[in-house]
């Protein structure tokens, strides 16, 4: 096997154990569009969401929690990114959430991860 052969291998399994890794994880990973629309969502962010795969690919970001606090950080990930902060969702679970601007399958995309929060609120620094 040739090395541009090998790192082909070792770059399809870096990405195979990354996806397999976000798709198991304690966190919700989401990954949305130019358009707000969820591309990719884990099975944590179904759980904490309370809604299907299914139903979160398509629909617009902010669909599934159409709260003031959920309006307030999609407008904060939009105005600047990264962007963090913890809001309640329309179950009633807290979570802490950050976006970051990604080029997921070279195209642009915002990644979402959110989870269960604990502890003081995070810290946000002074401009």
């Amino acid at each position: 096997m040739d090395e541009s052969t090998k790192a082909r291998a070792h770059t399809l399994f870096q990405q195979t154990l990354l996806g397999d890794a976000a798709e198991h994880a304690e966190i919700g990973v989401m990954v949305w569009n130019e358009e707000r629309r969820y591309v990719a969502v884990n099975t944590f962010a179904c759980r904490l969401l309370g809604v299907s795969r299914e139903k979160l690919l398509g629909s617009k970001v902010g669909d599934q929690n159409p709260t003031e606090a959920a309006r307030e950080a999609i407008e904060a990930a939009l105005a600047e990114l990264p962007a963090f902060g913890r809001m309640p969702l329309a179950n009633g679970v807290m979570v802490d959430w950050i976006t970051v601007a990604s080029d997921v399958a070279g195209l642009p995309h915002i990644v979402g991860l959110m989870w269960e929060a604990r502890g003081p609120e995070p810290h946000h620094p002074e401009n």
